[in-house]
This record gives structure tokens, C-alpha cells and sequence, in this order.
């Protein structure tokens, strides 16, 4: 009987749902959800946010697809039923400016980004279907009619320019060909102007690298001839260098030292943005392997700025925020900031005559005879509200461009004006420092993973058997977990280690020379794989992280001291082993070795850990079955490096580096922080610019920092066999 009763009342709700009223109330709930889903879309667009969660990701993208099907399903239901009156085309057209708006929010691949020329082209298609209901639409509400046709126009405005964009981005970029054919007679161009003998990278002196500007010089050809066109061309007023870029911002009265060290970062960052570019397009870089780029990273980027110590990665990750909006938002048509406001305030304003006179107590309003008392009132009211509130959400976020800023910079630089001056005329005029706008790309968050904390982790995988295998399934031992923030100290240790060699990157190798340990401990940098060498050492880093933890445990529940434990240098290595584990286990693509040659090895490693370790609970069982393993390895006649398993070398590295270094653990972190810093150094260079493009959209990794950082250096690839001839004195 209840079975009954309740099959009747569905029927009768599906009933009600079929007549006008019900395809009313349809329509209001879809218009709302409509609203809602492209308002988040927008906003999560004018943060400019890059997310390397894929969950979050994954739930972006399919609002930003199911807002088409929404939005359309919407349009359909004011096609063909009876509402063809002002106040439900009023909610189309608020539908579709917010909609274009939406268009803006940055996609996360590659493969993302050529998709949405499909939805563009949906987009227009809806256009065109409101503009037939625009002009069919009955009613005489004269603030709506000003509504309807103020957001379709600016619909328009807005889909033609993302139409611009993308014609644009299918052209071939010539400017890439001309940064390249420039690059390779810079140093003549630098030379010939007596700079040639004594560059100065912390001044740019003698660096003659393209700002702005190259968008008026013509690509030369391979022929003869070409290096002295390219003279001339850089010659000209238009073609701005970054040597006088810095010369104007010294010249610039009124502003402290960090404020013109931030103005020089950025600028650096612009220029070099240009030249990373190359290696995207397959150009290979001139300046490779050549002293002068060593010196402007090792001598020019890190050095003690007056906005501190990390300058490189700043001017890094500024870099990469240009490349970033050059693979994925394409932002190409800018319009002053000015126009930005002046559209806020037109739409706000039509907002307020719609809200206040059109529909709340105006005379031109007419209550709907159906559905529910004054829902319609509350939704016109609603959408027109969001559709300002985003309006000038993206005027606030246009403000803080930093296209802006450096175009701003390259009129000052060309036409010789102070910042004072020429601000007021630009689009910048509201910003009185010459500090460039605070664009954080990255988060300071790296992956970690420990393999002997998640080699017994099985994955269910349901997500990939529900999706049919689109979701890509994890491996055993695959447990992804939160990114951690990076401290400064180990960016700090990188650069260290970096300058120290002068760009002479080794394996490893050179740390364990430089503290008398090859001899114990070189076989361990000598494995036949990077990915091999990679988990040996960090295992062996995280059995000292486990040992040092337990043992100053029990030291604080005795007296409450934790002398003796350099802490930095533990930081530094347990972050970086962990961060290479990482890549290992989920980015091997960023790695020397084969992607299926590091899965592999690393499937394999999981496995022999799950056979040698299994049955362990804890952090104090594992160490106690890795002393056991060590113990035996030590009793062994094999040779070191033979050694059966992953787990066997870690747990006879580990042994091996505690007696070298008889039990100093300060000496011990030392040596693992400096091998690790020296380590992730060595594995940067690569020539899969894909994958670094491709991780981009999915928030940045330290590894793409570290890899831009020796590109302009002029290191491109690593040297074979790991080791490295003495760095020369900086």
C-alpha cells in the first residue's frame, strides 16, 4: 500500500513538473545553478590559480564543461516554451556574458586549452539563438531592454576577443625566430659596444638581451648578412634591451633599493621569459655552455639582493607566470585599465536601474500569473547581482597585471620618460611605485614521498574501474599524499650548491670527494641507473631521519635537549630525498632515465621492499628488519654495488656512511645535504620540454625551476657518468 502511495506521488510530482508551472520552476532552479557555477568559474579565473590537486582540477574542468550544457539547456527551455517575455531572455543574456567571462578561467593541459575551441564555437552558436529571442522577446520594461542588449554586446565584445586570441595563438610565432636568430650575434652586438671584455650581470653591462620590442624587427634568413641586419634592427628605438632597462630603473628618484630590485627582477624575468621560449619552439640556445651566462646566473641572480638572498627563484617564478599565460590563458588582447572600470561601472549601474526600477519598484515590472509569488523577482535579481559582482571582479584583477607592468616599463624605457610621468598616460596610472604587481605562480610546495613508509600501499582503484580505465590506475606503492611547503633553507642549499660548482653539475660524486668519502662510498654514485641511484640514497637518507628522530625523542623525554643535530642540513636532505622519491614515483618523466625504465625500477623496488620488509608495523620494526639487512650485507663476500635489491644497497649505504663518519651526526647531515643539493642539480637538465609545459597547468614543480635556471645558465645536459672536472673560482 505504500509502495503504492508513493509510486502515485512521483507520478504526480513528474506530472506537475510537465505542466508550464512546473517548466517554469525548471527553469528558474537551472538558471540559478547556471549562475552559480559560472560566478565560481570566474572568480577561480581572476585568481589566476594553478592547481596541482587533480581532484580540484578534474571538478573545474567538468563545471566549466557542464556549464555549456546547462546554459543551453537553459536557452532551450525559453526557446520552446512560453517564456518569451524580457524577464527570461534577461536571464539568457545575464547567462551568456557570464558565461564568455567563464571563458577566461585558465585551463590546466595542454590538451584542456584546444578543447575549449570546440565550447568557443558553442559559444558563438548561443549567441546568435539569444539574439533571435533579444529581438522576439515581448514586454515593454524599458531597464530590461537596456539590460538585455548592454550584456549581449558585451558578450560579443568579449567572445570576438577571445576569437582574436586564439586566431593569434595558431599562427606561428615569429618572434621566437627572431629572439633566436638575435641570440646568436648578441655577443657580437655586446662586443662591438665595448662590453665584450667585462659583462657585469649584476648590472646587466654587456648583456644585450631583447626586453621588448622584437615584434619590429623582421626574422632574418640563414644567409650572410644576417648578424649585421640584426644589428641594425636592435639599434633602433623601438627595440628595447635589458642593459638599458636597468640603466633607467638606477636612474629612477624616489625609490628605495628594494623597490628597484623588485622592478629588476621582473624586468630580468620578462627577457628571459623570451628566451626560454626558444627551447619550446626547438631552438637551441646560442649562449649555451658560454661563461658569460654562467657568470649572470652564478654572479648576476644569486648574490645577496636587497630583497634578499632568493632573488634567482623569484626572477624564476615570475618567468615562469609569462610562460604559464603564454601556453594557457593566451591573454593576448589587453585594453586599458580604464576600460576595465569603465565597463564595471556601466554594468553596475545597468545592474542597480534593473534591480531598483525593472523589477523591485519600478512601474514597468509585471508579475508572472504562474509559478511561485515573486521567485522571478528573486532570480532577475540574483543574476543581474552576480553578473556585476564579477564584472568588477575582473576590473580589481585587470589592475594587477603583469603584462601591464612590463609594457608599461618598455614606453617609459623607449621613450625616455620617468615612471612618474608616463604612468599617468598608460594603463598603470593608479600605481605610484615602480614595484612590479605581486603575481605568485607557485605555491613553494613540493610532492613528498617516503618509500618505506608506502611500499605495502595497495590502491583500490575504484575511480578507474567506474570511469573504465580513463582515470588512469595507481601502481602498488602509489600513495600520493599532501605537498608540503618548501623552506627557504633548501631553495638556499640549491643555490649554494650551485654557484659553489659554477654550474658544473656532478652526482654526487664531488660532495663525497670533497669530504674524503669516495672510497667508502662512491660505488653508491656509480649504480647502473640514475633511478637506482635515486631510491638507494633515499632510503638510506630516510633510515638517518628515522634513527635521529627516535633517538632525540628518547633525548627530549630525558632532559628536554636536542643538541647535536645540525638541523638545516637534516631539513635539506630529508626534503630533497623526498622530493626525488616523488618524481620517481609520480613525475619520472622529469627524469634522466626512460619514464618505463624509472616505472619499472621503481614497481620492482616496491615489490622486493614488500618481500624484504613485509609484516613491519612502524617506523621502530622497519629499522630494526634494515639492520638486520645490513648486518648481513656486511657479512657478505658480493661485491658492494652488486648487491641483490634496492633495499640491500640502502641498508649497507646507510651502515657504511654512519661508521665514515664515526657517529658525528652533524657531519652526517652535511654530507647528505650537500649530496642531495648537488644531486637535484644534476638531474635538471632535460631536453622533454613537454612535460615541464605540461606540469605548468598543474601548478608548477621545484625540478621546472631548477631545469630554467640552468637553461640560462647555458647548461642543457648533464655530464656522462655523473662526474665533473673542479669548478673554477666565481
Amino acid at each position: 500500500m505504500e509502495a503504492i502511495k508513493a509510486a502515485a506521488a512521483v507520478r504526480g510530482f513528474v506530472e506537475r513538473l510537465s505542466t508550464v508551472e512546473g517548466r517554469l520552476l525548471r527553469l528558474e532552479i537551472v538558471v540559478l545553478i547556471s549562475a552559480v557555477i559560472l560566478a565560481v568559474l570566474v572568480l577561480y579565473g581572476a585568481a589566476r590559480r594553478r592547481s596541482s590537486d587533480k581532484l580540484l582540477r578534474g571538478v573545474m574542468w567538468m563545471a566549466y564543461s557542464l556549464s555549456y550544457v546547462v546554459v543551453s539547456y537553459a536557452v532551450g527551455l525559453i526557446q520552446d516554451g512560453p517564456f518569451r517575455g524580457e524577464t527570461f531572455v534577461l536571464w539568457a543574456a545575464a547567462l551568456l556574458l557570464i558565461q564568455a567571462s567563464a571563458y577566461a578561467a585558465p585551463v590546466h593541459s595542454r590538451r584542456e586549452f584546444a578543447q575549449r575551441k570546440k565550447l568557443l564555437l558553442q559559444h558563438v552558436l548561443q549567441s546568435a539563438l539569444v539574439l533571435w529571442l533579444v529581438v522576439s522577446a515581448t514586454g515593454r520594461n524599458a531597464s530590461y531592454r537596456a539590460a538585455i542588449w548592454s550584456f549581449w554586446i558585451l558578450n560579443v565584445l568579449k567572445t570576438s576577443a577571445k576569437i582574436v586570441e586564439m586566431v593569434k595563438a595558431s599562427l606561428p610565432d615569429q618572434s621566437v625566430k627572431v629572439i633566436a636568430d638575435y641570440m646568436d650575434v648578441e655577443e657580437s652586438i655586446a662586443g662591438a659596444d665595448g662590453d665584450e671584455n667585462q659583462p657585469d650581470p649584476k648590472t646587466m653591462r654587456g648583456y644585450r638581451y631583447i626586453f621588448h620590442g622584437e615584434d619590429t624587427m623582421l626574422p632574418s634568413s640563414h644567409g650572410g648578412g644576417s648578424g649585421e641586419m640584426m644589428r641594425r634592427q636592435s639599434e633602433t628605438k623601438s627595440v628595447v634591451t635589458i642593459d638599458r632597462v636597468f640603466r633607467w630603473i638606477d636612474g629612477e628618484a624616489g625609490y628605495s633599493d628594494v623597490e628597484k630590485d623588485m622592478a629588476r627582477d621582473f624586468c630580468l624575468a620578462f627577457a628571459l621569459f623570451k628566451l626560454l621560449k626558444r627551447r619550446f619552439s626547438g631552438f637551441v640556445p646560442a649562449e649555451a655552455g658560454s661563461r658569460k651566462s654562467r657568470d649572470l646566473v652564478c654572479a648576476g641572480l644569486i648574490h645577496d639582493h636587497a630583497t634578499g638572498p632568493d632573488a634567482a627563484f623569484r626572477v624564476v617564478d615570475a618567468e615562469l607566470a609569462f610562460l604559464y599565460d603564454e601556453f594557457y590563458t593566451r591573454n593576448i588582447v589587453l585594453v586599458g585599465a580604464r576600460t576595465y572600470v569603465a565597463i564595471a561601472v556601466v554594468v553596475a549601474g545597468i545592474t542597480v536601474w534593473t534591480a531598483l526600477f525593472g523589477t523591485l519598484v519600478g512601474p514597468a515590472y509585471h508579475r508572472l500569473l504562474i509559478g511561485v509569488r515573486d521567485l522571478d523577482r528573486s532570480v532577475t535579481v540574483l543574476v543581474v547581482a552576480i553578473t556585476a559582482g564579477l564584472e568588477l571582479a575582473q576590473a580589481v584583477a585587470g589592475f594587477s597585471s603583469n603584462w601591464r607592468y612590463v609594457k608599461t616599463v618598455y614606453r617609459c624605457v623607449r621613450d625616455d620618460q620617468p615612471w612618474s610621468n608616463h604612468r599617468r598616460r598608460s594603463h598603470l596610472w593608479w600605481k605610484e611605485t615602480i614595484t612590479p604587481p605581486v603575481t605568485k605562480y607557485w605555491s613553494d610546495k613540493v610532492g613528498q614521498y617516503v618509500l618505506l613508509k608506502r611500499f605495502d600501499h595497495r590502491p583500490w582503484n575504484i575511480l578507474s574501474w567506474v570511469t573504465l580505465y580513463l582515470v588512469e590506475p595507481r601502481r602498488q606503492g602509489q600513495k600520493r599524499g599532501r605537498r608540503k611547503r618548501l623552506p627557504p633553507e633548501v631553495k638556499r642549499a640549491v643555490l649554494v650548491s650551485l654557484k659553489k660548482s659554477y654550474c658544473n653539475l656532478c652526482n654526487g660524486a664531488a660532495t663525497l670527494r670533497r669530504h674524503g668519502l669516495s672510497s667508502r662510498l662512491g660505488w653508491a654514485c656509480a649504480l647502473p641507473k640514475i633511478t637506482d641511484q635515486i631510491l638507494v640514497w633515499h632510503i638510506a637518507t630516510t633510515r638517518c631521519d628515522w634513527a635521529d628522530h627516535g633517538r632525540h625523542d628518547h633525548r627530549r623525554r630525558g632532559d628536554g635537549d636536542d643538541v647535536g643535530v645540525n638541523v638545516i642540513d637534516r631539513l635539506v636532505a630529508r626534503k630533497l630525498s623526498n622530493y626525488c622519491a616523488y618524481l620517481v614515483a609520480f613525475v619520472p618523466e622529469m627524469l634522466p632515465d626512460a619514464s618505463y625504465n624509472a616505472e619499472q625500477i621503481f614497481d620492482t623496488a616496491v615489490q622486493q621492499a614488500r618481500e624484504q620488509l613485509g609484516g613491519c608495523r612502524g617506523e621502530g620494526e622497519v629499522m630494526a628488519r634494515m639492520q638486520e639487512i645490513e648486518e648481513r650485507e656486511m657479512r657478505g663476500a658480493r661485491d658492494r654495488a652488486g648487491s641483490a635489491t634496492v633495499v640491500e644497497k640502502a641498508a649497507l649505504l646507510g651502515g657504511q656512511l654512519a661508521a665514515a663518519v664515526g657517529g658525528d651526526e652533524g657531519m652526517r647531515w652535511r654530507v647528505l645535504a650537500e649530496f642531495w643539493a648537488e644531486f637535484v642539480l644534476f638531474l635538471a637538465p632535460s631536453d622533454n620540454v613537454d612535460i615541464h609545459a605540461e606540469m605548468l597547468g598543474a601548478g608548477g614543480e621545484f625540478m621546472t625551476q631548477i631545469w630554467a635556471l640552468l637553461s640560462h645558465a647555458g647548461v642543457l645536459e648533464r655530464p656522462a657518468g655523473g662526474a665533473t672536472p673542479s669548478a673554477p673560482a666565481v
